[in-house]
């Protein structure tokens, strides 16, 4: 039985759900449109108690987050007097905080599983324009930044070079390669549905098709990654005939992208089919004129750990610290366990870290140890699964968080994890009916 929302939830839902759909390609006006639907959700102050803990240990971390942003703030003027910079300290408050209350005013919004079914078509249909955006970029050459509603929504459009490195409505490729990740096993978990009608499979085709081929099109090495591991941890023992041959000769492709294994004509015929923004990055070229890698940048960024531990070096501190050890400048770390560490200590980043950690374990003993049968009811709880682990590993490597849309995306998809397991551990939640 399948919980219904009464009262001022269906009108907070419904902003949810228009909030979601404007998300991707009118970021200020899906701003505004979810925190309505959040007032909501807390004004209706019917939230299940015994089941707080997790929220209670975010809420303790924004204690942490504020203690630590005023420490740095005060040892800031302490240093360099009161100036611009020392209230920054304070803006990036707002990529956690507000974020945390959305985390528990949302999950009423993703109780059962049509509610994030819902969701999910929301950001599907909200992503056509992001979809539209990276096709005229690639094919037309259409050019931005785009702006409208006196600058409250912009896309992007930045210039490339040939039909790679898109970035669409975003401003970063990385950005842009995220998002399609987000959407990318939603689209594929809906070819289980409807599937009787030509008329509605093709869409759905067109839909898989294009989002697949313009993360190829990003030339982003973490997209691809996400793009390949998605279908054998959504189907499973399903494809396990033609996934080891799919993979083995897609290896060989590679491989011969970098080593003529082949024979240097047929390197060279697959260079000229496949666009130089992607094949590039299998071949030393494209980190010829790297001056420090990842790994390098991690293992700095130890040492600025190490030198303030308990309360960190307070936020957007990574670049000036970076550049004033090795001379270099990066605009992060490049992981974003790591930044929160740099930025807000240790104590404070647990306090996420741990919470996040416990619901990937358990979601995965759900859906992938204890749910054997990939079916309509279970497959779309496995692409939202999915979805939000793909957006932890590019977190390993990169920090699109940054990016509002990402954010606020990903702690969405965290509230609905939550409430997977939550149903899963004990069947009676599924009863519980949200009124007014």
């Amino acid at each position: 039985m399948e919980k219904k929302l009464k009262g001022s939830l269906r009108i907070g839902n419904f902003f949810f759900i228009f909030g979601l759909f404007l998300l991707p390609s009118a970021f200020s006006i899906a701003i505004f449109a979810l925190l309505v639907s959040i007032f909501f959700s807390f004004r209706n102050n019917n939230f299940d108690k015994k089941n707080e803990k997790i929220n209670n240990i975010f809420y303790i971390a924004c204690i942490f987050l504020s203690l630590s942003s005023t420490i740095n703030f005060l040892e800031n003027i302490q240093t360099s007097g009161l100036t611009e910079q020392s209230f920054f300290i304070f803006i990036d408050l707002l990529n956690w905080i507000p974020l945390i209350l959305l985390f528990q005013g949302s999950q009423k919004y993703l109780y059962s599983n049509t509610d994030r079914r819902n969701c999910i078509i929301a950001l599907i249909l909200g992503s056509i324009p992001v979809i539209f955006s990276c096709f005229s970029q690639a094919l037309l050459n259409w050019e931005g930044p785009f702006k409208t509603f006196f600058g409250l929504i912009v896309w992007y459009q930045r210039p490339i070079d040939g039909i790679t490195g898109i970035t669409g409505l975003f401003s970063n490729p990385n950005y842009l390669g995220t998002w399609l990740n987000i959407i990318w096993p939603f689209s594929l978990a809906f070819l289980y549905f409807d599937n009787k009608k030509i008329i509605k499979v093709i869409p759905k085709i067109f839909l898989a098709i294009s989002i697949s081929s313009l993360i190829v099109l990003t030339a982003s090495r973490g997209a691809w990654i996400c793009l390949l591991i998605t279908i054998p941890f959504l189907f499973g023992s399903q494809i396990k005939k033609w996934l080891f041959p799919s993979l083995t000769g897609l290896s060989l492709l590679i491989l011969n992208l970098s080593f003529p294994i082949f024979g240097i004509e047929f390197q060279n015929i697959l260079r000229t089919i496949i666009p130089k923004g992607i094949w590039i990055n299998f071949t030393s070229a494209e980190f010829a004129t790297l001056d420090i890698s990842r790994i390098g940048i991690w293992k700095t960024s130890l040492n600025f750990i190490i030198d303030k531990p308990f309360f960190g070096h307070g936020s957007n501190s990574f670049p000036n610290l970076f550049q004033a050890e090795t001379g270099f400048w990066k605009g992060h770390s490049h992981n974003l366990p790591i930044e929160l560490f740099i930025n807000y200590g240790i104590p404070t980043t647990l306090l996420i870290l741990i919470p996040v950690s416990y619901l990937i374990y358990k979601s995965y003993k759900i859906i992938f140890l204890s749910v054997q049968n990939i079916t309509k009811e279970t497959i779309i709880d496995r692409a939202w699964i999915i979805s939000f682990y793909l957006l932890v590993l590019i977190h390993l490597i990169d920090i699109p968080y940054f990016d509002g849309r990402v954010s606020i995306t990903g702690w969405i998809l965290l509230a609905g994890t939550r409430n997977i397991i939550l149903i899963n551990n004990d069947p009676k939640n599924q009863k519980i009916n949200f009124s007014k």
